[in-house]
């Protein structure tokens, strides 16, 4: 099924779902026995934490002490799309069973009806590509969610929406289209990847690699620095790379801004603080970024396996070096942030001096391309990219 967004139309959030309240503020001691699901402001494991047993939930209160709460306050139940609105803000999420969570998650329920997964994945797929706007500064508590909108495919006869007299989903009378959702949902196929790659990675020997400075090997800069709030998404055409560790650091499609030059896909990005701090990624689209992420571009034409082995290493350098809120990359990246990289070889393993190429470090030592390229397409899916 195609999916154009042309004739969709929004929504406000409090006309269409059930908006409730998280409930601990403290997370309960748990003994690793339980089975209902606990969730939290993650962006990882479907936003799951801890399982617990119902007496654990039972015998927990919001704080930890004081006063303890009834049962049914704590426990929420299924066929609910759950919402982060503080942390890792906009994070969306199915649940189809009972549940509890923290006060950091927004629990959603249709009004005139019942998610089911395949409009709960929907929907929380909608929520996920709107969560640029948010951010830890920007919480996305009930009280500001229930003011908030969201686009989604309106009930149609042919070309025109099918209009409600009494507005009960929208001021203008429009109806989301639930069954479309379900449809489109059930057309997506997925199937395994099918790699060649048997077990057969190479050896990943650091002893003889060398020392050399990102700029060695980089041209780095500053991105574009774009807020999200100075963003459109009318007629997108350009990712919006910004601090996230997901998706390549895209979170966005955008439209074109005015004076400002997107970069070429191939560039890479690096994000230099926060929460992510490191996170390195190749882009494949042309693209704008968010505040405080730099843009490398490499000084000779080099593979997208290298650059895949090279992103590798940036991350785990920063993961040593540096620390987010603290010692961040802004003063680092273009001056002194060093890597180690293998170093090419000659036939006695003896290290190349090159004193005259355009990648070399301090001593002469030149990076060995062709080493990081058959060692990522040896990986696992290596063959896939």
């Amino acid at each position: 099924m195609e999916l154009n967004t042309k004739n969709w139309k929004f929504f406000e959030f409090d006309k269409i779902f059930v908006i409730k309240k998280g409930f601990y503020n403290k997370k309960p001691e748990a003994s690793g026995t339980g089975s209902i699901p606990f969730l939290g402001a993650s962006d990882k494991n479907h936003g799951i934490t801890e399982y617990y047993t119902l007496d654990e939930i039972s015998y927990a209160s919001k704080t930890g002490d004081g006063k303890n709460a009834p049962l049914e306050d704590k426990l929420f139940s299924g066929h609910s799309v759950c919402v982060t609105n503080n942390g890792s803000v906009g994070y969306a999420y199915y649940m189809d069973k009972q549940f509890t969570c923290s006060h950091d998650v927004n629990p959603l329920y249709r009004k005139n009806g019942e998610f089911n997964f395949y409009t709960g994945m929907f929907v929380a797929a909608v929520i996920m590509n709107d969560r640029y706007r948010w951010g830890y500064g920007r919480k996305w508590r009930p009280s500001r969610m229930k003011h908030s909108r969201i686009k989604l495919p309106v009930l149609s006869n042919g070309e025109s929406p099918v209009i409600d007299s009494k507005n009960t989903y929208s001021d203008q009378g429009y109806i989301p289209d639930w069954d479309y959702m379900e449809r489109y949902i059930k057309s997506l196929k997925c199937k395994v990847p099918k790699t060649n790659n048997k077990r057969n990675i190479r050896e990943l020997d650091t002893h003889n690699w060398k020392t050399f400075y990102l700029h060695d090997i980089f041209h780095a800069c500053m991105g574009n620095g774009i807020d999200a709030i100075n963003i459109s998404t009318d007629s997108p055409i350009y990712n919006y790379v910004t601090r996230n560790r997901n998706n390549n650091g895209v979170i966005a499609k955008i439209d074109a801004i005015n004076n400002e030059k997107p970069f070429l896909s191939g560039k890479m990005t690096l994000a230099l603080g926060g929460t992510y701090l490191g996170t390195c990624y190749v882009q494949n689209k042309d693209f704008y970024t968010g505040q405080n992420v730099a843009v490398l571009t490499p000084k000779e034409n080099i593979s997208i396996y290298s650059k895949l082995f090279i992103s590798a290493i940036i991350r785990n350098e920063c993961m040593i070096k540096y620390q987010a809120f603290g010692r961040e990359l802004n003063s680092h990246f273009k001056k002194d942030f060093t890597l180690k990289l293998p170093a090419r070889i000659d036939n006695s393993s003896n290290s190349i001096v090159d004193k005259g190429g355009s990648i070399i470090n301090s001593e002469g030592y030149v990076p060995d391309w062709q080493f990081m390229e058959e060692y990522i397409k040896s990986l696992p899916n290596g063959d896939l990219i």
